[in-house]
């Protein structure tokens, strides 16, 4: 029997392979690379664990509950808040049902009003009420426009939801759908923001461990795709009750003849350090928008295991424009804008790597997210998966792989694959 062959091994393809061994149906899964995981993987260099573009799990995810074992990733926590810089001062914004020792220090915060801190609550409850699909059914506008509208004032706008969702969106001007941000900022309110305590590339690994080793084929890429088979880079032809695409955006759009897609990109530069420039595992903003650098973490602070004993690994994160300037550069205006954050220690920084992602997120404009998942059986007969086709975000890959799965089984009828009854 013919088996379907998923073309991608990052989170959605992994996922769809997951889905389909689960219910019987045999798959063979072609990645280009050498290791699953697509976006979400971790390099190691001088026994640092650097994530490729900095990266968190959120634990209120609803696929990733079903899709993955939180318990075997041994998810390290963040702290549930920011920490902005503005005015060459630091300012803290903490969850104040979360972290209620810190409500002083928020209240005293110079971001924004006593009002905007109210709206936060009342926006809280907003995107908490109903199911999450009833999020995507609301009447779609920018990030910005519904913040304006929600009545946030312009300095919390500016200084707090910008930067912060800047570093969500890898939006430079906040206006990513309200869809996006209302499930988003749900997420944020309903779970913990973690990191796996060996880095995020247990993720895929994870899945990956499931799968029947013989169908996962690494270092051979797909040039072409068919409903009822692929070829190859070498030239062969492998024959497919199904076909499923599962790679990102722009090289669906060229394997499947579709229109380019926009995609956001970001820069990481991961420095080591003997003395970490924040006290807590937290997420450190730009309230300014100076620039380069939007956000800032920590690793090492929430997983020890992030560097070797008694260092610490540093992520600093650009997105466009400044993503785009090239390294020498970029490198002295992050290094003098994290002297005016942190002072002369940071001369004592070492870089180790500088991460570019061209294609980290597929732009979400408003009208992007339509009230149901958009269909994973393309007019052309072939299945497709990716976060592209669902929310931009760990959740929204590994929920399109588990659809396209389902796809493909409910089809069976006509191709000719085992009945098997869907199950995530």
């Amino acid at each position: 029997m013919l088996p379907v062959v998923i073309v991608g091994g990052g989170l959605a393809g992994l996922n769809c392979a997951r889905v389909l061994h689960k219910n019987n149906v045999p798959f063979l899964l072609f990645e280009a690379g050498h290791e699953c995981g697509g976006r979400v993987t971790t390099e190691f260099v001088d026994n640092y664990r650097l994530d490729v573009g900095f990266q968190v799990l959120h634990t209120a995810y609803p696929e990733a509950k079903h899709a993955l074992h939180f318990p075997s990733l041994h998810l390290q926590k963040f702290y549930p808040g920011a920490q902005i810089f503005k005015n060459g001062k630091w300012n803290l914004l903490a969850d104040p049902w979360r972290k209620p020792l810190s409500a002083p220090a928020t209240l005293a915060a110079r971001i924004g009003t006593l009002k905007d801190r109210m709206l936060l609550a009342h926006l809280s409850s907003d995107v908490s009420r109903g199911s999450i699909e009833s999020l995507f059914a609301r009447q779609d506008i920018s990030t910005r426009r519904r913040l304006e509208e929600f009545g946030f004032s312009s300095d919390f706008i500016e200084s707090f939801f910008k930067p912060f969702y800047r570093g969500v969106f890898l939006d430079p001007d906040l206006n990513t759908s309200r869809r996006m941000f209302d499930f988003m900022f749900r997420m944020f309110g309903a779970g913990e923001v973690a990191i796996p305590a060996k880095g995020m590339m247990m993720i895929p690994l994870q899945l990956r461990l499931a799968l029947p080793r013989h169908a996962l084929i690494f270092d051979t890429p797909v040039v072409q795709v068919h409903p009822d088979q692929v070829r190859l880079a070498d030239g062969r032809v492998v024959g497919a009750r199904a076909v499923v695409v599962a790679v990102d955006g722009p090289s669906a759009s060229s394997l499947l003849g579709l229109p380019a897609m926009k995609t956001r990109s970001t820069t990481t530069l991961h420095f080591a350090t003997n003395k970490p420039p924040l006290s807590r595992a937290i997420i450190a903003l730009d309230g300014e928008g100076t620039g380069p650098v939007n956000h800032l973490a920590v690793p090492s602070l929430a997983s020890p295991e992030y560097a070797p004993k008694a260092c610490h690994l540093i992520a600093c994160n650009c997105i466009e424009p400044a993503a785009q300037v090239p390294d020498e550069a970029l490198l002295g205006q992050v290094l003098a804008q994290m002297t005016r954050w942190f002072g002369k220690e940071v001369q004592t920084w070492h870089l180790l790597r500088i991460h570019r992602v061209r294609h980290a997120l597929p732009s979400q404009p408003p009208g992007w997210l339509e009230p149901a998942d958009r269909p994973a059986l393309l007019p052309s007969q072939v299945f497709v998966a990716g976060d592209y086709r669902a929310t931009a975000s760990i959740d929204g890959a590994l929920r399109s792989g588990r659809l396209a799965a389902e796809a493909v089984m409910l089809s069976g009828f006509r191709r000719n694959l085992p009945q098997a009854r869907p199950q995530s």
